[in-house]
């Protein structure tokens, strides 16, 4: 009688929870980020003491003051990524497709079962052209992300969220003092955003489902937002024509958002960064340690280890790149190439997807093309005696 009770009691307590899960996919506790770059990537994600390029508006504003550009015009640059559970899953869908197999409900039903757990991620897509032109930068982004989990063991079951915003940001930065050693820089971007949520067994995916209703529930859980980021960087002035060392801090995304209840929200964060810059002739690098969210106003977690980034980059005649670094504990490593009219840039990082540095990384593939053009500014010509 006693172990009838406490199974009985067993069962209570756990039917619940699994019935819960079985109903419910739970998506990862990455950081949100509107549009990121693929530079800063390669070098962990470490880009708050450099910022200098028209992505200085999403990290640190100030570093758009020390832009090595006279101008710059990104025409056409796209990015895009996706992560290793994604290309494994493909395959297995692809193979199932091909084979003719995979078009009923048993096929669905077992191509699902296999990606139980997997976070099937294309993230981001990105469209941002910018015009650059010395301590200023204007331009509209449109970026997506859409994240697919397959969960319930039982009835195998499609859970897919998707996010896409649009907008327009403005950044400037200026220098001071006599030897233009401190900058301070600020950006502001408006922004619509879109959402949509939903999920489908295999039964659902063989029938169809009724597309007003996915648009409904696309055109009705939207938002707005007119967010700004404001930012400081010092040159110190040790060894400043040697190493360039200095000292970054930022506020980031504070304002205001008008955002439905399912929409994820952007939190406001303050960042600290130390930065080198260190030049031999024809070789230029950074290397950079941040700390992201330093008082934890992000309110996912309190870890510690997902907030440090470590990255360095080396230049070879300003043409080609190569960059690594820490991202959250984990290797990250990158490339760029810049041809004038078009540069091309790659990288690979792990995304933490759990509440703590180490617990569930994410492998993924980021590129960027850009077509455009850039000026380069000419060095400042020496003092002749006579």
């Amino acid at each position: 009688m006693k172990q009838f009770k406490f199974l009985l009691i067993l069962a209570l307590v756990i039917l619940p929870s699994v019935s819960a899960f079985a109903q419910k996919a739970v998506f990862s506790r990455e950081y949100p980020r509107m549009v990121t770059s693929v530079r800063a990537m390669g070098m962990g994600n470490a880009f708050f003491g450099v910022s200098d390029d028209k992505y200085a508006g999403f990290y640190n504003p100030a570093g758009l003051a020390m832009n090595k550009s006279h101008w710059s015009l990104d025409l056409i640059p796209l990015t895009t990524g996706v992560n290793f559970d994604l290309i494994d899953n493909a395959n297995n869908i692809g193979g199932m497709l091909s084979s003719g197999s995979g078009l009923d409900t048993n096929g669905i039903t077992k191509v699902l079962s296999k990606m139980l757990g997997d976070y099937n991620n294309i993230d981001p897509i990105t469209f941002f052209p910018a015009f650059t032109y010395k301590n200023w930068s204007f331009g509209i982004f449109a970026n997506t992300s859409v994240k697919i989990l397959a969960y319930d063991r039982v009835n195998p079951t499609l859970a897919l969220k998707m996010a896409a915003d649009t907008g327009a940001i403005f950044t400037y930065a200026h220098s001071f003092l006599s030897d233009e050693s401190l900058h301070f820089g600020f950006s502001i971007r408006g922004f619509y955003r879109m959402g949509f949520s939903g999920s489908y067994d295999a039964t659902k995916l063989v029938d169809g489902f009724d597309i007003s209703n996915e648009l409904d529930s696309l055109l009705s859980n939207t938002g707005w937002g007119i967010l700004g980021s404001v930012g400081l960087m010092y040159e110190l002035p040790w060894l400043r024509d040697v190493l360039n060392p200095r000292v970054g801090i930022s506020f980031n995304d504070f304002g205001y958002m008008d955002f439905a209840p399912g929409l994820d929200k952007i939190n406001p964060t303050l960042n600290l960064s130390l930065a080198i810059s260190p030049k031999w002739e024809f070789i230029s690098s950074n290397i950079v340690l941040d700390f992201n969210d330093i008082i934890l106003m992000n309110g996912t977690d309190k870890d510690f280890g997902k907030r440090v980034n470590i990255g360095a980059e080396l230049g070879l005649w300003n043409h080609i790149f190569i960059r690594a670094g820490l991202h959250q504990g984990y290797l990250t490593a990158g490339a760029g190439l810049d041809l004038w009219l078009v540069r091309m840039n790659y990288a690979y990082y792990v995304e933490e997807l759990g509440a703590y540095a180490g617990q569930h990384g994410d492998q993924r593939h980021v590129i960027e093309f850009i077509f455009g053009w850039n000026q380069q500014k000419s060095k400042p010509k020496e003092d002749v005696i006579y």
